[in-house]
Parts: C-alpha cells; structure tokens; sequence
C-alpha cells in the first residue's frame, strides 16, 4: 500500500492500518516505533565483536537490513571461525556478515574465509599489519595484502578501505576494481585520520561503491558531537557527490562515542527529521537511509 503523507506524518497512517481506529499515545508511539527503527540500513555494526554476536535478533528486528563485523583485535583465526559458524546458524534474512581486520589471511586460509561469504572486508585496523598499513602507522600494502585482495575480489568481497592510510588506499585501487568505506567521516568537515579526503571519495564513487558515516563523535567534531553533526557530514557528502553512494555505518557496539541524541537506532527518527528540515525530498532521504545499501547488499547476495 502506498501512502502520499510526508513521512513525518507516515506513523498515523501507519496506525489506522495497525489498529484500524486508535487514536492513543500508546498506539501512536507504538506504531510510530515499528515505522522509523526498520526505516533504517547500517553497513557496519560490531554486534559480532561485542559479546560474540549475543544481540543479533535484537539488531534484527531494529534495522531495514545490518552488515554485522567481527574486529579481529587478539583474536585467533579459530575464534573468529567459531564466531562466524554461529552467525551462520543464528542470523536472520536480514543480517550479514563482514570481516575488520583480517590480518589474519594468507595464501592457506584465503579459500575458507572467501567460502564465508563476507559482504566486506578490511585489511587492517589502525596500525600497520601484515597486510598493510592502518591509518595511524605508515607504509602501504605489504605483497601479501596485495594477494589477498586480489583474491578477495575475485569472489566478489568489497574490499573495505576503513582505517587504511592513504598510501594502502591508492595501493587497494592498483589492485581491485574498486572499494566501500563501511564506517567513516570526511575530511572535508572535521580532520581526522579516520576520515576520507575529497579525492578519496572520488575515487570510490567513480568505481560505484558505497560510503557509511559512523556516528563517532572523535570522527565528526572537535567539541561533543551530536546528531546535526552527523547530517553535516552526509550533507557535505551529497552536495559534491550525489545521493547515490552514501548511507550510515553506525559503528554500534565498536564505539561508546556516539553522538548526543544518537544512541540507538530508535533515535534515527529525529536524525531523519533534520534532512527534511533541510529540504531534502523524500526520495533523497529513502536512498541515505535504507535504498543504497539495500541495492549493494542485493548485489553481494
């Protein structure tokens, strides 16, 4: 059923066809909830790195669809394979999976992660790897990261460019036909070693990937974050690119710096609030928030 009210008005809609006449708060707010938190897409959560995935049917029924991570961090290879094997036994149609920091890959386990079918994978994490270099260490990718890579795409895995540095970027782009960034902010507002430059962007928008701002407070502003900060970032992101690369990669569960007023999905309400305040179409703000992710997640599936 299609409806023609703005979606800031959808809920009481959405009410009459729940409850047919109610008209209490309870109802409202009931119906209102069910509306925006599915209204939502997240291209990283680290439900798999906090409690070893404990919260899955919770993000489930939370999200539109959720690329859910594993940060390798002290791990061993057999934990983040026992890990995975319980993903694939518990997760819903509307989880899946991807791996951060995968230092671990070599010549001899590249075929059984591939069979994983992760949608993503990061090479390194901040500091520099076997693979390569993270974003707070030098060096580009090691010939072992390049191998790995190229592998990777073969079996058509995004290549994920978050915390790389910039000189393993260009490196990644020599070798795969193209790059995501699950989690990141951009330069072009606040500076951080974690954020992307302009030309970064480019690169991957030229090559059709996809671009999630994190809620990280560290990675949107100087002073305490908040929810415009993170429209700020996605409104630069779209004036000079387009809404057709962007969507959000929360960083839930992998950060306690989230921004005021942006704590769960439920508050992504009033986060889509402020698009529409700023004169953003509807059919702009379905695509940053739910349509782009969906249409890569389509094609990795």
């Amino acid at each position: 059923m299609k409806c023609s009210a703005h979606p800031r008005d959808m809920c009481r809609c959405m009410e009459k066809l729940f409850s047919g006449n109610n008209d209490s708060e309870d109802t409202h707010t009931r119906t209102r909830d069910i509306y925006y938190i599915q209204m939502i897409a997240d291209f990283h959560n680290d439900v798999l790195t906090k409690e070893e995935g404990s919260e899955l049917v919770g993000v489930s029924e939370k999200v539109k669809s959720c690329v859910c991570a594993i940060y390798t961090g002290a791990r061993s290879m057999d934990t983040i394979r026992g890990i995975v094997r319980k993903f694939q036994k518990e997760k819903r149609k509307n989880l899946f999976l991807a791996l951060e920091d995968a230092s671990y890959l070599e010549e001899r386990n590249i075929e059984e992660v591939c069979g994983w079918n992760p949608v993503s994978v990061s090479l390194t994490w901040n500091a520099r790897n076997g693979l390569g270099g993270g974003c707070m260490s030098e060096g580009g990718l090691t010939e072992r990261g390049r191998c790995v890579a190229k592998r990777l795409a073969e079996s058509g895995i995004a290549l994920d460019c978050a915390h790389l540095n910039a000189r393993s970027f260009y490196d990644l782009l020599d070798e795969v036909p193209g790059l995501v960034n699950t989690h990141t902010c951009l330069n072009g507002v606040y500076r951080h070693p974690r954020n992307l430059e302009d030309a970064q962007i480019k690169e991957i928008v030229a090559r059709g990937g996809l671009i999630g701002i994190a809620f990280v407070g560290k990675f949107l502003s100087a002073d305490r974050a908040g929810m415009q900060d993170v429209f700020y970032h996605m409104d630069y992101a779209v004036q000079k690119f387009g809404d057709d690369h962007f969507c959000f990669g929360t960083d839930f569960n992998g950060t306690d710096d989230l921004p005021e007023g942006l704590k769960n999905y439920e508050d992504a309400e009033s986060l889509r609030d402020l698009f529409y305040k700023a004169g953003y179409s509807q059919r702009s703000v379905e695509k940053i928030f739910v349509e782009n992710l969906q249409n890569f997640l389509a094609k990795k599936s």
